[in-house]
């Protein structure tokens, strides 16, 4: 009988109740060491100039929402981009349960993925171009947009209809930077979990990480053969899978017809000019 376990929790980066939620799963689970989907030039970075980007988006932002005469306190789309510029909460709950339980706290994101990612990507992000266009869209609810991520992380994570997967990955199956991320990524928690001579490895990353079979290389489709066990971060409960068995969560899914709609517009909000894409932390 096995005396340990590799625990894969997927989460939505964005989730504004993300840290209480991570917070009673890690107590619940009792993991001997944790390992986050974040790198320590991320976390440096972030420390460093967090709060002078901060100052410097709201200064856009309340330019141009005077400029088009809205209240950009109804955008959760502004709310997304200060969610990025913080330190993510898988690593501040990590931290904070380590700490209170002597377990070890590990960042295994590659920092010269996460070095040229925000030197590409930030800059653009907080244009004032991009906050234009963002605040000329429709206002979304934060949390009702986490909420349907949250519904189809869950639909995609249900063995039922493998072919869903297989259609959501093509966006990212062929890319050989997202495979060579991939790879490492399950290197490196490998080597953790070969560390750990007893007790429970526990993983915190996007949720897409978690996604097979036939999903085009994913974190969980290479380490497979160490038998993860898959759990959703939703509503503070856990909707799990592990070695073909599946718990689920009560009223975590009613998603009934429409599935490849809901699919595709989930891509389409995650590939929209200045939006936070939920899979891109680092």
């Amino acid at each position: 009988i096995q005396d340990k376990e590799l625990l894969l929790i997927g989460t939505v980066h964005r989730d504004p109740e993300g840290l209480a939620k991570l917070s009673r799963l890690l107590s619940k689970e009792c993991p001997v060491a944790v390992a986050v989907e974040v790198s320590p030039y991320g976390l440096f970075y972030r420390h460093k100039n967090g709060r002078r980007l901060h100052r410097q988006l709201m200064r856009r932002v309340n330019r141009l929402a005077n400029e088009l005469r809205v209240s950009w306190r109804r955008w959760g789309q502004i709310d997304a981009i200060q969610t990025q510029l913080r330190t993510p909460f898988e690593y501040r709950t990590a931290q904070n349960y380590c700490r209170d339980h002597g377990a070890m706290l590990f960042c295994i994101d590659s920092s010269d993925w996460s070095k040229r990612w925000i030197h590409e990507q930030w800059q653009h992000l907080l244009s004032s171009e991009n906050l234009r266009t963002l605040l000329k869209e429709l206002p979304e609810d934060l949390r009702d947009e986490v909420g349907r991520d949250y519904k189809m992380a869950s639909l995609l994570l249900d063995p039922g209809d493998r072919s869903l997967v297989s259609v959501f990955a093509q966006r990212w199956a062929e890319d050989p930077c997202w495979q060579k991320r991939e790879a490492e990524l399950a290197q490196e928690l490998e080597r953790l979990y070969l560390r750990v001579q007893k007790g429970r490895l526990a993983y915190a990353g996007g949720w897409q990480h978690l996604l097979g079979p036939h999903a085009g290389g994913t974190l969980y489709e290479r380490l497979e053969h160490l038998q993860p066990r898959r759990v959703l971060l939703d509503n503070g409960v856990s909707s799990q899978q592990a070695a073909g068995s599946r718990q689920e969560a009560a009223g975590s899914r009613q998603l009934g017809r429409g599935h490849r709609e809901v699919i595709s517009n989930c891509e389409m909000r995650m590939v929209k000019p200045g939006r936070v894409r939920s899979e891109s932390q680092l």
